[in-house]
């Protein structure tokens, strides 16, 4: 009978340990904010980048914020593995190279940012010293030219460019980094004996499916389609190049008749939906957008279609990335599919290409170019008219002397002519002045905000007057001019927040969110919020459509070839004629038949695709109580197989047989 009373008591209380079963589990656990992992990118070649285990990595707690604490990690500590939070100042090339030659005793790594409740958390060391996780000479395999014994990027660590062996998150919340700290103060430390007592652990989960390269990655998300759920291991890098002219394109243009004012429209960085590119990106984009906007108000459409030459702005995307926008486009050049079938744009229809990078706050222009192969009459007058024009803003203005040319989406359209009439305008010479390129440190701080609204707005005015005298052939006579205030509000567009003024009077009533732009180019599969508002922006240059009255009719209306009509919401609240518009920014190599994607040719970036991201922390029981709890669980599952055991024996005892009393029994 005592087991009769031991199987009621199992069944009275089972359903309250069931019941109870999760809020056990949440209790042993506290989840950290944190969305922003180091994430898998593959190329044609190589993987770059971090990934967890498939159910996450799991280990002890260390906090390095100094040398000696990584010394005794290496070679001290015994409660392996270590998740390992560092400190700004520690997180470097050297100090990761060593975690991971010791890989055995390190699984994870978590970037401490921006903690307020301790000295060792700030990140000063990094702003002291320069920080970019990028090569020495971006993009080095995708350009004309080489890279010069001096590197363009003395900053670069190579970070980004590596396979690491384990997952690598950054956590900026202060509440989760003030929890880190204080659980590893209260139960990691002193050091000595930690395997004697329960120790303060965490859980990083950033599994990436992707693996090996693109091609291998590419190859097994096609066989899977065979599969009754197919799985998807990578995606394409790709989004959109937006572009806008003075007037529309007719189909047959004259050649050199066409100037190109072209920026980057991305950045990059180690960690997912973190790349500024405030020095990087935006400054260059915020100077095209106040020259188009300002050549828009000297050459109106009306006064602009008299002349036979035109101006085309254009922002290319995927850059960071071996040039997949610029490339894409030269492509789409020299197959006469730019920027459509019937419109057939071609590099010898360019005159003069001028592409904006890095824009300084400083009063300094630098001009870079083939020499050897540039002798371009236009771009002679155009160097010649820009340097009259801002000498007078006390800039100084040179060319540079090196025979090559920096990264810059220049590149894409010299390979295929090195005699193609392009310059790149720099705010550097002979290296960046930008520290943090492509840097999660690339943001509103790196720039003197108040100091570049004026650069910028002499610069874009100079180039407006150059422009003019492209298309004239006449000085510009005027008055006009770029409005620093205008500058300053694209600048907290395009560096603060996409939630700002500018933008707000585009789209309203639409919200925004009130966060700095992603400069990250993305998947193909997705457009970039920003690509799209820059598309906006630059409608907003053209001619309103007074006989439409709403959004409908808007979509509806019959435009003349090389316009179209687009709605403008917000203080707009109108339909506009513009010749802004999209064109892919994915490379050549996912749309040519056969490609072979180890050729360097062009881009073959992928990005892993990846389910769940997440970290979690808890106390992870000492050695000596992890054994006691392993003996308790076998003296347990032998008691209760016993009781199986005898309580199937003596089944006909306890369970009556119901045959007979079947009301089918005869």
């Amino acid at each position: 009978m005592s087991l009769y009373f031991i199987l009621l008591f199992c069944l009275h209380y089972a359903p309250f340990t069931l019941s109870n079963f999760l809020s056990v589990k949440d209790q042993m656990y506290t989840d950290i904010i944190a969305s922003n992992p180091c994430f898998l990118r593959l190329n044609g070649t190589n993987q770059f980048g971090c990934t967890s285990s498939r159910f996450g990595n799991v280990g002890t707690l260390h906090l390095i914020a100094n040398l000696t604490d990584l010394d005794w990690l290496i070679n001290k500590g015994m409660a392996n593995p270590y998740i390992v939070a560092l400190t700004p100042k520690m997180f470097n090339n050297k100090v990761l190279q060593l975690i991971e030659e010791n890989f055995n005793k390190v699984n994870g790594i978590m970037l401490l940012m921006n903690g307020t409740n301790q000295e060792v958390i700030n990140n000063d060391n990094l702003l002291k010293n320069g920080f970019s996780p990028e090569d020495t000479c971006p993009n080095r395999y995708s350009g004309i030219s080489s890279c010069p014994s001096e590197p363009w990027n003395p900053y670069g660590t190579d970070i980004l460019l590596k396979s690491w062996s384990f997952p690598i998150f950054v956590v900026y919340n202060q509440n989760a980094i003030k929890e880190i700290i204080d659980c590893f103060k209260k139960h990691n430390l002193p050091l000595n004996n930690q395997n004697d007592h329960s120790l303060c652990a965490l859980e990083l989960k950033s599994h990436m499916y992707a693996a090996v390269d693109s091609k291998t990655c590419i190859r097994r998300t096609i066989l899977s389609y065979q599969n009754i759920r197919p799985i998807k291991f990578c995606d394409v890098l790709g989004d959109k190049n937006v572009y806008w002219s003075l007037k529309e394109f007719q189909p047959n243009t004259t050649n050199h008749s066409i100037a190109v004012v072209a920026a980057r429209l991305d950045a990059t960085s180690m960690f997912q939906d973190l790349a500024p590119g405030a020095l990087s990106t935006a400054t260059s984009i915020v100077t095209l957008m106040a020259t188009a906007n300002l050549i828009s108000e000297m050459l109106p459409y009306d006064y602009a279609k008299n002349y036979s030459k035109n101006i085309m702005f254009i922002l290319f995307n995927g850059e960071a990335y071996n040039y997949i926008g610029s490339s894409r486009v030269a492509y789409d050049m020299y197959m006469q599919n730019f920027p459509n079938d019937k419109i057939k744009l071609q590099q010898n229809h360019i005159g003069l290409f001028v592409e904006l990078s890095q824009i300084h706050y400083e009063k300094e222009v630098v001009f870079h170019r083939l020499i050897k192969y540039n002798v371009s009459e236009n771009v002679e007058n155009f160097m010649n008219i820009f340097n009259k024009s801002l000498t007078k803003d006390e800039f100084n203005i040179y060319e540079s002397k090196s025979l090559s040319v920096p990264p810059a989406s220049l590149h894409s359209f010299l390979k295929k002519d090195p005699h193609f009439p392009g310059v790149l305008l720099t705010g550097f010479n002979n290296k960046f002045k930008n520290e943090f390129y492509h840097s999660i440190l690339d943001d509103a701080s790196n720039i003197k905000y108040d100091v570049i609204s004026q650069t910028i707005a002499s610069i874009s005015t100079s180039l407006s007057y150059s422009l003019y005298t492209f298309i004239t052939n006449n000085p510009y006579q005027g008055s006009k001019e770029v409005n620093t205030s205008y500058v300053t509000k694209l600048l907290d567009c395009y560096v603060k927040s996409i939630n700002c003024d500018l933008f707000k009077s585009l789209t309203s009533p639409l919200l925004l969110p009130d966060h700095p732009p992603n400069y990250y180019i993305s998947i193909d599969l997705i457009t970039n919020t920003l690509t799209s508002l820059s598309r906006l922006l630059f409608a907003s240059f053209g001619k309103k459509i007074t006989e439409v009255q709403n959004e409908e009719n808007c979509i509806d209306y019959e435009t003349k070839p090389g316009f179209l009509s687009v709605w403008l919401n917000g203080n707009y609240n109108a339909c506009y004629l513009t010749t802004s518009n999209f064109t892919d920014a994915v490379s050549p190599a996912f749309i040519i038949p056969d490609y072979d994607l180890s050729s360097p040719e062009y881009s073959t970036w992928t990005e892993s695709v990846w389910h769940e991201v997440q970290i979690r922390m808890f106390l992870r029981q000492s050695f000596r109580l992890q054994i006691i709890i392993f003996i308790l669980g076998v003296a347990i599952f032998l008691f209760s197989f016993i009781i199986t055991r005898k309580m199937y024996a003596q089944s006909g005892i306890y369970f009556n047989n119901q045959e007979a009393d079947s009301v089918t029994s005869c």
